[in-house]
C-alpha cells in the first residue's frame, strides 16, 4: 500500500515536465490510450478518476502537488456510506438513442455503445465513462462492460419513449440474473428526450402519462430482488434547447439534417428571431422583442425545465423516500450548454463523442462517488500544500 504520508522522490525530467516512468505506483498508465489512472483507496473510502496524456504536460511539480491533493483528501475522506458507498458489482444502461451513441461520429444512423458517457468502453477515445472509472477504482471487484458483454449490459434501444422504461427494465432483470453476482449493482437511466421532442408543443408526451409510464417502469425496478437495492442513477433531460443554438448557423444542418429530425417543436423554422440584448443566449426569459420561433422554443424548454425533470425527481424521491428504492438518486443536468463541438455533425441533433465526454464527467461529478473525486472540483482546496509541495 502506498503511504500518503511519504514524498514521493520524482526527479525532474529535462524538459522540465515529470516523466511518467517517476509517477508513483498507485497510479497505472493505459498505454494505448495514454491515460493515467489514479485510484487511491484508504480505510475511508474510494477515490479514482483519469488524467489524459493532455494533463500530463504540467510543470512536474504541479502535477505532484495534484495527486499529493488527491492521496490526502483520500484519507480524510468520509465513510463509504457518506462518498456513495462501495462500487458497484456492475452497471446496466437504460436509454435511447443517446444511450446508444448514435451518430457520436457523425455518421447518421450509426450507433457506437463503446462511446456511450454510462456504459462506453473504448478506451482509446475520449469518453470517460462511469463504467471505466468504476473499472480503475475496482478492477477485482466491478465486473466492467465492454464489447463481448455490451449486449447484456447496455438495454438502451433508440427511439425509445417512457413507455419503453419497463420493457427494459424487465431485460436488464433477466440480464443481471446471468452475472457473476447474480444482480444489477447500478443502473443509469436517461429517457425523456423522445418524449419531449415532438411535432409540436402540443404533440409531447402528456405530463400524466409520463408520470404513469416512469412510475410503471420503477415498480417493475422495485419489485426485483435483483434490482431492488440496486444503485439507480436517474438523470434528467439535458437542457436540448443549446444543440439548437450550437448549430443554428450550420447551412448542413438546419437545411439538410434537421428537417428529418423528430423534433420540430425545437429545430422548425430554425432562423434566430430572438430579440435584442443575446436574447437567444437566455432560454429561460421570454423578452419582450423574441419572435413567436424564439418563444415557441424557449417555451419548449421552460416544459422541460418546469414539467418534464420535476417529475423525474419527485418520483423517484417517493420511491427512496418509501424504501422501495432506497439507493436511487436523481442527477439534474438542466444547466449544462452543449456547445457546437458537443453535438455530432451528421444528424447535427445527437451528442457527439466530445458530448458523450461531457456528459460522462458531468454525470460522474454528480454521482454519490464523484462528490470527493478532487477533479470534480467540488472539494474546497488546500492552499498549504502545493504551496510546500512546490517549495523546495
Amino acid at each position: 500500500m502506498f503511504n500518503p504520508h511519504s514524498r514521493p522522490n520524482l526527479e525532474p525530467a529535462t524538459s522540465g515536465f515529470i516523466s511518467l516512468d517517476h509517477i508513483p505506483s498507485i497510479l497505472n498508465i493505459d498505454a494505448q490510450s495514454q491515460r493515467l489512472t489514479y485510484s487511491s483507496v484508504s480505510g475511508r473510502g474510494i477515490l479514482a478518476g483519469f488524467m489524459r496524456k493532455e494533463d500530463l504536460m504540467l510543470p512536474y511539480k504541479l502535477l505532484l502537488a495534484v495527486l499529493s491533493i488527491n492521496i490526502l483528501l483520500t484519507c480524510l475522506a468520509p465513510t463509504e456510506s457518506e462518498a456513495g458507498g462501495a462500487i458497484p458489482v456492475n452497471l446496466f444502461n437504460i436509454g435511447n438513442s443517446i444511450g446508444e451513441g448514435e451518430a457520436a461520429d457523425g455518421i447518421i444512423g450509426v450507433r457506437q455503445h463503446d462511446v456511450v458517457w454510462s456504459t462506453g468502453y473504448n478506451l482509446n477515445d475520449i469518453v470517460v465513462s462511469l463504467n471505466e472509472r468504476f473499472e480503475a477504482a475496482d478492477p477485482a471487484g466491478y465486473y466492467e462492460n465492454n464489447a463481448a458483454r455490451d449486449a447484456d449490459f447496455n438495454q438502451a434501444v433508440s427511439g425509445s419513449e417512457m413507455d419503453d422504461f419497463v420493457d427494459q427494465a424487465n431485460e436488464v432483470i433477466a440480464a443481471a440474473n446471468q452475472t457473476p453476482a447474480g444482480r444489477a449493482g447500478m443502473l443509469a437511466i436517461l429517457l425523456g428526450n423522445n418524449d419531449v421532442c415532438a411535432s409540436s408543443l402540443d404533440a409531447m408526451t402528456p405530463a400524466e402519462e409520463f408520470e404513469s409510464q416512469y412510475r410503471a417502469g420503477l415498480d417493475v425496478l422495485a419489485r426485483s430482488t435483483s434490482t431492488k437495492n440496486a444503485h439507480i442513477h436517474v438523470s434528467g433531460i439535458p437542457a436540448i434547447y443549446w444543440l439548437w443554438e450550437a448549430k443554428r448557423n450550420n447551412d448542413w444542418c438546419r437545411l439538410g439534417a434537421w428537417p428529418f429530425v423528430p423534433c420540430q417543436n425545437l429545430l422548425d423554422d430554425p432562423i434566430n428571431d430572438c430579440g435584442s440584448n443575446n436574447s437567444h443566449l437566455d432560454p429561460d426569459t421570454i423578452h419582450a422583442d423574441d419572435g413567436p420561433e424564439c418563444i415557441r422554443r424557449k417555451q419548449f424548454h421552460a416544459k422541460i425545465r418546469d414539467i418534464y425533470n420535476p417529475i423525474l425527481r419527485d418520483v423517484l424521491k417517493e420511491y427512496k423516500d418509501n424504501g422501495r428504492l432506497p439507493n436511487a438518486y436523481y442527477v439534474d443536468v438542466f444547466d449544462i450548454q452543449f456547445g457546437e463541438v458537443h453535438v455530432n455533425d451528421g444528424d447535427c441533433f445527437h451528442p457527439s463523442t466530445a458530448g458523450h465526454a461531457l456528459l460522462a464527467d458531468e454525470q460522474w461529478c454528480r454521482s454519490p462517488w464523484g462528490r470527493y473525486d478532487p477533479l470534480c472540483g467540488r472539494i474546497k482546496p488546500t492552499p498549504w500544500l502545493p504551496l510546500l509541495l512546490l517549495d523546495n
